[in-house]
């Protein structure tokens, strides 16, 4: 199933959404988180008008949720003169999978201004290879439906210490980009922690913070996104790391943290 063919499944069922996943987009025993967050988000929209863009999505994976039809129970919290506060419980199985609160404002005249400087690549990305779909060797099915191109730090898997990576970022679905496209996007590339490891090691996302600044995503899908993502700090089983998202005009327009438990 392509991105945009997940997202048109979406459909009510009485007081509550349900939504159909296929296996090719699984990530491990799980399903790729990047679209566990993006269905939220999308099933929440259908209860926040779009004139108020997405400002804060933060996601809790409570736990895995398999290929399948998922529950989403969403609602409005708080409706404000500019600010929309949503929640919804992504449901598989009669487990809670996901807990999200989507905060969506409005614009406003504002004193406060200050706008995010992109720091210049290493490399350009037609001068990059792109990553191999490669599941005889433990690709994740959904890796095949994102191109990437690895533009500085360590690969998975390959035993060194890369605290940062660069990488570009697009989806293969060739319908029009929306917001929750982008929400999945950012979360694409696994975490640098990985690169540590000499074999193949679990790990999983358990809170994810997502911050736009701007909302503008009207871009053909072949065009290339970026992608920058740094770790704070590991220890324990623990990873917390931090991003930022540029679009293909070269804007930063959306932050990302993350909390991820590693295994190995």
């Amino acid at each position: 199933m392509n991105f945009s063919d997940v997202l048109s499944s979406i459909a009510t069922d009485g007081a509550d959404f349900t939504i159909t996943v296929g296996e090719d987009w699984l990530q491990g025993r799980a399903t790729f988180g990047g679209l566990v967050a993006a269905a939220g988000n999308e099933t929440m929209r259908r209860l926040v008008p779009r004139d108020r863009p997405l400002r804060s999505l933060q996601t809790t994976f409570v736990g895995p949720a398999a290929p399948g039809t998922w529950r989403i129970k969403a609602r409005v919290l708080r409706l404000g003169k500019a600010v929309t506060l949503a929640h919804c419980e992504i449901v598989d199985r009669d487990q809670i999978a996901a807990i999200q609160v989507g905060v969506y404002g409005g614009p406003r005249p504002s004193a406060a201004l200050v706008k995010r400087q992109t720091p210049s690549a290493p490399r350009a990305v037609e001068e990059l290879s792109e990553v191999r779909y490669q599941p005889e060797r433990g690709s994740p099915a959904f890796v095949q439906h994102f191109a990437m191109r690895w533009a500085q730090g360590a690969k998975p898997f390959s035993g060194e210490r890369s605290p940062a990576t660069i990488a570009y970022i697009r989806h293969r679905d060739v319908a029009p980009l929306t917001e929750s496209h982008v929400v999945a996007l950012v979360d694409c590339i696994p975490t640098p922690a990985l690169s540590m490891f000499k074999a193949p090691a679990p790990a999983s996302s358990l809170v994810w913070t997502l911050e736009f600044i701007e909302h503008d995503f009207d871009f053909a899908p072949e065009r290339w996104w970026r992608i920058d993502t740094d770790l704070d700090a590991a220890a324990d089983g623990y990873v917390q790391q931090s991003g930022a998202l540029t679009d293909p005009e070269g804007r930063q327009i959306a932050l990302t943290r993350q909390l991820f438990a590693v295994f190995g």
